[in-house]
This record gives C-alpha cells, sequence and structure tokens, in this order.
C-alpha cells in the first residue's frame, strides 16, 4: 500500500513537543505512515530542534504559524475582514516552494479554523486537494457566528475527505452538510504504554504527593469547564464521608484552574485535592497505576464546547481502571456504560456522588470494569489499525 499512498503535508498548530490529546494524535498519525510519504509544517516552539532531530520523518517549523488567528470570535473575525493581508498571503505563499520541493501530492489540514481557510485557498488556486481534521469543539463553536459558520461550510464542500475523531463529530459534520461518505472516523488511540510504569516511580509519586494507603479518584486533562472537575469537587463531600482516605488528583493545567481551585477552598476540601500541573509520560503512567478510579464527567456547554471523545478514558482503561464519563458528546463511544466504567449525568452530583463510591467500595465490580476497559482497548484501539483508514485517504 505504500507505494501508492500520495506524499502528504499535514499543516498543524498542535504538534509535539506541545503536549495534548490533538498534538498526540497528529504524532502517532505521522510516525505510523511511511516516512517519505508525510512532511509536517508545525509552529516554532521551544524544544522543537532536539524533538525534530528524534523522528524519521521530515518536520518544517515556521514562525508565522504560531502567528495566525486563532479560531476565536477575534480571530475569526481577522481572518474574514483582513483575508488579503501580508501575514495571511505570507504564509500561504510560504507553501508553495514546501510543496514543490518535496512533491506534495495532498494537503492535510490540521484544524478547520484557520489551516483549513489556508489549505482550501491553496487548494483551489493550485488544484492540489485537501483533507481536514475534525475534533468536535472545532466544528460546534464556529456555529455560533454567522461567518464563521459560512466559512465551516465552505471548508467542507471544498475538502476531498474530513477524518473525524468519533461518530459523534461524524454526526455533526453530516448535520452541518457533509456527505456520510466524506467523513471517516479515526479514534484516537492511547499513546501509554503499560510499560512506562516503575515500582521505583510509584513510589516516588506516593511519597511526593503523600498518596500512601489512600484511595484515589484522578481526572487527566485540560484544566477547562466541560471536562467536569468542579461537578466532582462538588460530589466530594459526599464521597469523603464513605471513603474518608480519599484523594483527588487533577492532572494538567488550562484556563479553568482559578476557578476549581477557589471551589476547592470555598467547599474546604484543600486537604482532599491535588493539583499537579503537566506531567510527563512516565509520571502520567505511573498515576494511572495507582488510581483506583478514573472520573471525567464532562459535559457540553451553552456555546457548543463539548468532548468529541476522551482519549483519556481509554488511557485509564489500558491500565485496567474503571471510568467515570459524562452523558455528551462523544464520550459513550470512549465509555460503554456499565462495561468499561459508568456513564452518568453530567450535571448530577449526587448521581456523580452514587457511581464514585460504588467503585470506590466495591473492588469486585471495579475490577471487573477495568479489566473488560483494558480488553476492549487492546483489541479495538491500536494505532495500526486506526492509520490503515488514513492510508486509505491518502492513496
Amino acid at each position: 500500500m505504500a507505494k501508492n499512498l500520495k506524499k502528504s503535508l499535514l499543516i498543524t498548530l498542535d504538534f509535539p513537543p506541545n503536549v495534548g490529546g490533538i498534538a498526540t494524535y497528529y504524532y502517532n498519525v505521522c510516525k505510523n505512515l511511511p516516512a517519505d510519504k508525510i512532511v509536517v509544517l508545525a509552529p516554532e516552539q521551544e524544544g522543537a530542534e532536539a524533538f525534530d532531530r528524534q523522528q524519521n520523518f521530515t518536520i518544517i517549523r515556521k514562525k508565522i504559524l504560531s502567528q495566525l488567528p486563532e479560531n476565536s470570535n477575534k480571530g475569526l473575525g481577522k481572518i474574514l475582514k483582513v483575508a488579503n493581508s501580508f501575514r495571511w498571503m505570507s504564509t500561504i505563499k510560504h507553501l508553495a516552494p514546501i510543496i514543490k520541493n518535496h512533491q506534495i501530492e495532498l494537503i492535510q489540514a490540521g484544524q478547520v479554523l484557520p489551516i483549513g481557510t489556508m489549505a482550501m485557498v491553496y487548494s483551489k488556486s493550485k488544484k492540489i486537494p485537501f483533507v481536514f481534521y475534525a475534533h468536535g469543539l472545532d466544528i460546534m463553536l464556529p456555529q455560533n457566528f454567522k461567518r464563521k459558520k459560512m466559512l465551516v461550510k465552505n471548508i467542507i464542500d471544498s475538502s476531498q475527505k474530513i477524518i473525524a475523531n468519533s461518530h459523534y463529530t461524524k454526526d455533526e459534520l453530516i448535520t452541518l452538510g457533509a456527505t456520510e461518505d466524506k467523513v471517516i472516523v479515526v479514534h484516537p488511540c492511547p499513546n501509554l504504554t503499560t510499560e512506562q510504569v516503575t515500582d521505583w516511580k510509584i513510589e516516588e509519586i506516593k511519597e511526593d504527593f503523600n498518596l500512601k494507603n489512600k484511595k484515589i479518584l484522578l481526572t487527566v486533562g485540560r484544566l477547562v469547564k466541560r471536562k467536569g472537575h468542579d461537578y466532582v469537587i462538588q460530589a466530594l463531600p459526599t464521597i469523603i464521608k464513605q471513603v474518608p482516605g480519599l484523594i483527588y488528583i487533577i492532572a494538567g493545567s488550562g484556563p479553568y484552574q482559578k476557578n476549581l481551585e477557589k471551589l476547592v477552598n470555598q467547599k474546604n476540601l484543600g486537604g482532599y485535592v491535588k493539583f499537579v500541573g503537566n506531567v510527563d509520560q512516565k509520571d502520567l503512567a505511573a498515576f494511572y497505576s495507582i488510581c483506583n478510579v478514573f472520573t471525567m464527567p464532562s459535559r457540553q456547554l451553552a456555546n457548543g464546547d463539548v468532548e468529541g471523545f476522551g482519549i483519556a478514558y481509554l488511557e485509564a482503561n489500558l491500565f485496567g481502571k474503571p471510568v467515570i464519563g459524562g452523558k455528551s458528546g462523544g464520550v459513550p463511544e470512549a465509555v460503554i456504560d456499565r462495561q468499561t466504567g459508568f456513564l452518568v449525568n453530567p450535571t448530577d452530583v449526587e448521581e456523580i456522588a452514587k457511581v464514585s463510591v460504588k467503585l470506590l467500595t466495591d473492588d469486585a465490580l471495579a475490577a471487573k470494569l477495568g479489566t473488560q476497559g483494558l480488553e476492549r482497548v487492546t483489541n479495538e484501539f491500536e494505532w495500526d489499525n486506526q492509520t490503515e483508514k488514513i492510508k486509505d485517504i491518502l492513496t
């Protein structure tokens, strides 16, 4: 199949060493493609030079990518009102020599806005096809604004294929006008392995965060409102009454952290909640190993912000842990209710508390769900299999 693949250029604002689910998603796609069939165009960032040297595929860094308008209200207005600005024209001009020198036959746009705009403009002028990736929020948030909505619709119509992270996201794309056969679902897969965990690392984590002989609830992800940390915190007083030796570990960083810290203080839960920030892969694997239950009752916000899938649920399952997810967005594809964990009403504090206590106190049930989750992840969520779908698109 490799000899029939079109050589493609992935343009993305998210790529390692930047941390996050989307950056990891694209990295796994690229490293599972033949190295001579993929080139990445990504922003300059700290640590990029050392990271790029370790890869067997070509990565081109351009500072101008980090200067593009964000997918926000202000950013979109900038895109639409100054489409012929120096910044946009300069960015598009950067593509021509890259595409020529590397004999690129297809463009992959990592973000519908703003990269999809650039890919669409270049595609129409140079007759090179493009595909783009959709993760949920990136296509839903623009629907609140007339011009953004029109722009996303144009990109959908102009693209050759769309790669969605879940069937939920695919259904949303179809609602926005995409044909069913245009959208291909490629689920994210765990990037961690249980081999990354060592006994000394586990002991170090327990010592550093005073976790010995504790029951541990864990959430991993960006600290944003939709993830549901706030509802877990509200449920903690009820949980602690029945599980007094409980610690809630919050791994990650983000704009909602101050709100969460304020809520913890209001509830006098400082001794039960630990914010550990961003952690490296080895520490993350250790946290998954020592936790009893992974919880992330994500919800859809009024502005359309939604969990398109939820790779962290699969990561926890990979370590044999039961998970709690919210009944919203693409989460039901990541969490099979009563098989790999529980799905809850993400705004029902009482239900979150009840399910948490059940999993924290019923070791047999927790082990059963965790084992079933591990089997599912191992059988269904391997990057080798998922990348074959992308290879089909690139032929």
